[in-house]
């Protein structure tokens, strides 16, 4: 018989296992999206999904490193709703793409709970608690790697072929974010609308896709 490549199935024991962890990441992202990082507890997270503090730490390792895993789940679905990845999506023009991906982008970062996330991160950062670095490794690059890999997938045709996606990725979310949401952030402004947001990434885009895009007579 020909040797499969599928792994071997689950055990009850891991399916139980997979299934707990999920709860706690599940029940941590609504913990964090409701009160930040400064008043997250474990205490309440393992209240609620069930476990111990020894079944957090086999999986997770620590607080910083449930934190860390919720935060990303929140990020790739964030990513995972916009289809990044779908055929329609490699098939739109750059300028249409990059629009559709960094207004979806910023909705999720105008969202109430990013916001009050975003704050929290903030406000606890000077304690070293380490909520500051799941943020940014587990948040912010993982919606810095699905722009980046947009922009990889069209190069060298619609994208320079010597451009570094990251950091074109990266410089991209930062200038999203300038004016609408830095006032949403400080409390200055109601929520903003879809003309409003649509408006920030047409800015943006008309400022950055020269430098993007390959010269005309390439």
């Amino acid at each position: 018989m020909p040797l499969s490549d599928s792994p071997p199935p689950l055990s009850a024991k891991q399916l139980a296992a997979q299934a707990r962890c999920a709860a706690m990441v599940a029940h941590a992202r609504a913990q964090i999206m409701a009160v930040g990082v400064d008043r997250f507890s474990v205490n309440e997270v393992l209240r609620r999904a069930g476990g111990s503090k020894a079944t957090l730490a086999k999986y997770f390792g620590d607080r910083n490193g449930l934190i860390a895993a919720a935060i990303r789940e929140e990020a790739l679905g964030a990513m995972a709703a916009l289809n990044l990845d779908s055929d329609e999506s490699r098939a739109e023009p750059l300028d249409g793409a990059l629009a559709r991906a960094l207004a979806g982008v910023l909705r999720f970062y105008l969202s109430a709970g990013s916001l009050a996330l975003y704050r929290a991160v903030i406000s606890a950062a000077p304690s070293g608690a380490g909520g500051a670095e799941a943020f940014y490794a587990h948040g912010h690059r993982v919606i810095v790697d699905a722009i980046a890999g947009l922009l990889a997938a069209r190069q060298p045709l619609q994208v320079r072929a010597e451009l570094d996606c990251a950091d074109a990725a990266d410089q991209l979310l930062h200038a999203i974010r300038a004016g609408l949401y830095e006032r949403a952030l400080l409390g200055m402004a109601e929520a903003a609308g879809d003309d409003a947001i649509d408006a920030r990434i047409a800015a943006t885009l008309a400022l950055v896709l020269p430098g993007i895009a390959p010269p005309p007579n390439a």
